[in-house]
Parts: C-alpha cells; sequence; structure tokens
C-alpha cells in the first residue's frame, strides 16, 4: 500500500459535529483558550515543529518506568552527566526544544527545592550540590534550543499527596521551576493521577477527584502569569494536546479545532477526557488545540539496557513524522540519557539519520508559493514540466482567523489535461501529502468545503525520497520481540487473571519474561503483576512488577530475572487499570 493511501484516510469522528456545545460549557478551558482561533503563542512557534522531551531521573537507574515514589535519592549517580553532549545530539537531529522532566511521578525533584527534603541534594550528584534542571536549561539555550518544562502533578512520594495541602506544595513547585529557569515555550501537565505509593511511608492507594483536585484554574494561572508565552500541554490544553496516543499518529484529515469533551459529569480535565476524541479533534470544535504528539525513540520513556538496539528505525521515525507534523500538529520525541548521563551512542546515530532524512523530503523543492485563492481556488504554475510528489500546505492563520478548510483537492496539470492526484478534509497549521510521482506544469487547489472563503494557501512542492514516503504503513516501534535473545511462548493453560507456559526445552536458561498488550488495550490488560516459574517441580515466585503507563503506551512489557532454569512460567494478573475477569494479551515470551 502506498502512503498516498494511508494520507487519504480519514476517521468518522473528525465529520462529526458538536452543535450542542457552547463556550458556556467550558468554564475553565475558556479562561485560556480565547477559542477556534490560535493564541500568539501557538503562531510564534513557526516552524518549530520537532522539539523533545528529556527523561531522567531514578528510574533511569531502577530500570523501571514509573517510580514507586520509596526510591533511595542515593541511587542517581550520573557520573559522566554532560548537557551538552545531551542538547547538542538533539540539535543535531533537528531538534528545536527540550522539555525538561523536572519530576516525575516518583516524585525526586531534579532541583534544589525549598518544598521537599526529596529533591537532587540528596543525591551523589555533583556533591549534593548539583542542579540538573539549571545545566540542561543552561546548555539549551547555549545552543539556541527553545527550553520547556515537565513537573508531575502526581507524587508518589509526598505524604501530603491526596490531601489539600499538595496542592500548595505542587504549585510552590512550579513556582520555582517557572520563576528561575525560565523563559519556556511549553509546560507539560501529565495527566496520570492517583494510585499507588509509598506516600511518605503510608504505602497505599489514593484516589484523586480528576475534575477538582488540582483547582487548574488556579494551578493554569501560575503558569500564565510567570510565562505567558509557554504553551500549556495536557489532556485537554488548553494550548496543545495529548492526541490520546504514545505512537506519535495524529489523523491525517484531523483537525486541531477541538471541544474536549468529558466521559461524564463536568467538564474535561487531565486525566478525564474521551481520548478516542483526541487524535482527531472536530471540524466545528470551539477551540484551537493542535496536537502535540509525544512518542520515545525507544520502546520506554526512560532509558533502559534491554533497548539498547530498539531504537525506532528512520522509516518509523519518518512515518511518525508525517503523521504528526504532517497532520498538522506537532513532533514531541523522548530522549533519555543513559546511567552514565549521557545519551547512548546508537541515540545520537539514529537522531543524526533522522534529520538527514526529514531534510532529503524537502531537498527537492518544483516550487513555492504563497496562492492567492479566487473563489477558494488558485493555480500554481512551474514554468515548465516538472516531476513531483509531495507537497507541504498550511493555512494563513492568525489570532482572529483559525481553520477554514474542511475539505481540499489537489490537481495536477499533465499534458494539458487536469488530473486530480489528492483530497483531503484539514490544512490547518500545516499539511504534508504524498502521492504518487507525476509530470505536470501545473498544480491547482481546490477548497471543496470551508467555513468562510479562503483567502491565502502557503502550498510547496517537492519530488521526495520514494524510498520514504513510498510505503507508510502504520509500523509498530521496534521492541524487545525483535531480538534475537527473545523466545515467543505458546499460549498454556488459563484460568481467570492466570496464565501458564510451557518453556521449551532447548531454552536452558531465562532472564526475563516479557509481556506484550494488545494495541487496543481492553479491561483485561493488567498493570500489576506476579511472575512465577516451575523451578524443580515447585512454583517460585521469581518477580512482581508494575507495567506503568500500559494503558497509554501498550508496548511490550520486560521484566528482568536473575538467570533461572524452569520448566513452566505462570503470569498472575493482580491489578487492572479497568475492571475485567479474563487476562488479555498479544503474546507472552522469555528473554534467553
Amino acid at each position: 500500500m502506498k502512503f498516498m493511501s494511508i494520507l487519504s484516510l480519514s476517521v468518522l469522528v473528525c465529520s462529526l459535529t458538536f452543535g450542542a456545545d457552547s463556550i458556556a460549557d467550558y468554564p475553565i478551558i475558556s479562561k485560556f483558550n480565547q477559542g477556534r482561533a490560535p493564541a500568539e503563542r501557538i503562531l510564534k512557534r513557526g516552524d518549530n515543529n520537532i522539539y523533545a522531551i528529556l527523561h531522567f531521573g531514578p528510574n533511569t537507574y531502577t530500570d523501571r518506568e514509573w517510580g514507586y515514589g520509596d526510591e533511595d535519592p542515593k541511587n542517581f549517580n550520573p557520573t559522566e552527566f554532560d548537557a551538552e553532549q545531551i542538547v547538542k545530539a538533539a540539535k543535531d537531529g533537528g531538534i528545536t526544544g527540550i522539555i525538561i522532566v523536572c519530576k516525575h511521578h516518583d516524585g525526586l525533584c531534579m532541583w534544589p527545592t525549598k518544598t521537599t527534603e526529596h529533591n537532587i541534594t540528596k543525591t551523589p550528584f555533583r556533591e549534593g550540590k548539583g542542579d540538573y534542571v539549571k545545566e540542561m536549561a543552561d546548555a539549551c539555550r547555549k545552543y539556541g534550543l527553545n527550553v520547556g518544562f515537565y513537573v508531575s502533578p502526581w507524587d508518589r512520594n509526598s505524604a501530603y499527596y491526596g490531601k489539600p495541602e499538595y496542592i500548595d506544595i505542587f504549585r510552590a513547585q512550579l513556582r520555582e521551576v517557572l520563576s528561575n529557569y525560565g523563559p519556556a515555550f511549553e509546560v507539560f501537565v501529565d495527566g496520570a493521577n492517583g494510585g499507588d505509593g509509598y506516600y511518605g511511608g503510608a504505602r497505599e492507594r489514593r484516589n484523586i477527584d480528576h475534575r477538582t483536585y488540582y483547582d487548574w484554574t488556579n494551578s493554569w494561572s501560575i503558569i500564565r502569569e510567570l510565562q505567558p508565552d509557554a504553551c500549556i500541554w495536557s489532556d485537554v490544553g488548553p494550548d496543545v494536546k495529548y492526541i490520546g496516543n504514545e505512537q506519535g499518529m495524529y489523523d491525517p484529515d484531523g483537525y486541531a479545532s477541538f471541544s474536549p469533551h468529558a466521559p461524564g459529569q463536568g467538564e474535561a480535565m487531565p486525566g478525564y477526557c474521551r481520548f478516542n476524541e483526541s487524535s482527531h479533534g472536530h471540524k466545528d470544535g470551539l477551540f484551537f488545540i493542535p496536537g502535540d504528539c509525544d512518542v520515545a525513540l525507544r520502546p520506554g520513556w526512560f532509558y533502559h539496557p534491554a533497548e539498547d538496539n530498539a531504537q525506532k528505525s528512520v522509516r518509523q521515525l519518518i512515518n511518525i513524522y508525517l503523521h504528526s507534523v504532517g497532520s498538522g500538529a506537532y513532533l514531541n520525541l523522548g530522549l533519555a540519557p543513559d546511567k552514565r548521563g549521557i545519551l547512548h551512542e546508537n541515540d545520537v546515530k539514529r537522531l543524526k539519520e533522522f534529520k538527514a532524512a526529514v531534510d532529503s523530503l524537502f531537498a527537492n523543492q518544483v516550487f513555492e508559493t504563497v496562492l492567492k485563492l479566487d473563489k477558494n481556488e488558485g493555480v500554481v504554475t512551474f514554468g515548465g514540466p516538472r516531476k513531483l510528489n509531495f507537497i507541504k500546505m498550511a493555512e494563513e492563520l492568525t489570532t482572529t482567523r483559525g481553520e477554514l478548510v474542511s475539505g481540499y483537492a489537489i490537481d495536477l496539470r499533465v499534458n494539458g489535461n487536469w488530473v486530480n492526484v489528492l483530497n483531503g478534509k484539514a490544512i490547518g497549521l500545516n499539511r504534508l501529502k504524498a502521492f504518487q510521482p507525476k509530470t505536470a506544469d501545473a498544480l491547482r487547489v481546490r477548497i471543496t468545503e470551508s467555513s468562510a472563503a479562503v483567502p491565502l494557501l502557503k502550498i510547496s512542492g517537492y519530488l521526495a525520497p520514494d524510498d520514504l514516503i513510498g510505503n507508510g504503513l502504520p509500523i509498530r516501534s521496534n521492541d524487545i520481540r525483535s531480538r534475537r535473545e527473545y523466545q515467543r511462548l505458546a499460549p498454556g493453560k488459563a484460568a481467570g487473571n492466570t496464565i501458564e507456559c510451557d518453556i521449551p526445552s532447548d531454552v536452558q536458561e531465562i532472564k526475563g519474561v516479557v509481556f506484550t498488550p494488545l494495541d487496543e488495550i481492553p479491561a483485561g490488560t493488567p498493570d500489576r503483576c506476579v511472575i512465577e516459574a516451575l523451578i524443580d517441580g515447585k512454583w517460585t515466585k521469581v518477580s512482581e512488577k508494575e507495567f506503568s503507563n500500559i494503558k497509554a503506551n501498550p508496548i511490550p512489557q520486560l521484566v528482568t530475572l536473575n538467570p533461572i532454569r524452569a520448566s513452566k512460567i505462570r503470569l498472575r494478573g493482580t491489578h487492572f487499570p479497568e475492571d475485567g475477569a479474563e487476562l488479555a494479551f498479544a503474546e507472552i515470551g522469555v528473554m534467553k
């Protein structure tokens, strides 16, 4: 299948209208978003559409994605930390900004905060006198990269989490970061909230009301007060949004216009949104909230040694680029320093290759113009026959005019005859479209549906490498399953939330178990499990594991083990994000 056919796909939800919605239904979001026209802070981004989010902290040393909150800060000891190496590698990969994870869910503040003792000064880093956030921010500015910040609202370490006192702590942390390390181009507000945690020694599960606990009217106001040019990212914006998946895939015909809908009563909030609508937007959406497509370069967000050869391929990254930036959204690529405190050489190499591939898409330009449309139609002549297969389009958006286009057609004049090569819906901030190579002397744009007459369209055409755009089938990320040491197991006896599998007789030793979820997460997908092995005829518990973030990022989960010899393994789901009677999975395997 050719990429042009993938890009022409549309999702029914995009054609839905939500006429019953009104600004009055969004009393909180409407305080921070002016409506269907983009805010100046969005327009200022220009072509800065590829940036990174940097995950580094206790999880780097515990081989986890979500820390429980009881990790010893002394484990964090990057003896070769080099902020400039990280930043230069990112810049060489075409990255224009870095969002620094200042505090993840484990609660360790990566700067010398006054709000908690659980901070960078309790680690061996710079002999307890270091400031990771400052070093990263300074390096970014030295090399001309924008700086953003992530401060997790969820804190599995704090004894106060879930109580009113914690909100004052969280806001004080926001104030420290935004006052001392700005300016910021983005503040990333994670929607993961509530659940099991250390919580100062209580070791319990604490749930919150996602709609009210953080009082986002006042919490977001801190960001606007201290960093008015920073875009606020969350499940619902108000400036840029989580797209409902961590695969970097936005609908190629999706809109930036969006009306965030709650799954139940009340206004949609971070952690409380209909995510199935988030990767499409709405033609009649009330607010301009483009997608911020976060996706990790490796399978996980934090560094894991087992993933040193599992970076996404260049083809996968280009496919993601075309489904994010090329779909009117932004690409937010996850990077993770290793235990040394630098980006692994394989990551550095892949970033350079990715930039070279992106540059090659636009290296052979056929034309570029700002096309004035007359009655929603315009023609570009090339001055002679030229071969092309790729175009870039953008509406002229202003702070008073948002997306207008909801249907268009692209024709090429071939041997004097107009031939239709593309049809689509939204254009908005940016649209990249591929088609079968043709030799033509002119291109015609026809706006077939719009909310008002479209005055101008920025458009350019290219002859792009066919090996990058000629086959754009969505590709699942490289993962543990591609490793030579992996052995898939035949599903054995299943009972409720438990599955037993035989270990083949030729597997002498196993070093880990891999649980691969289904792409579409069902109720029976566990986020906690116990793994037992039949060793010398006796069932023995060999691991208890949390599959953190599995609902948002359904990638294979590796449970590393001290090498064992066993004839069977048994996996039992002990907790599920949603209620479900039966364990569900794509496959189970072992590392040998």
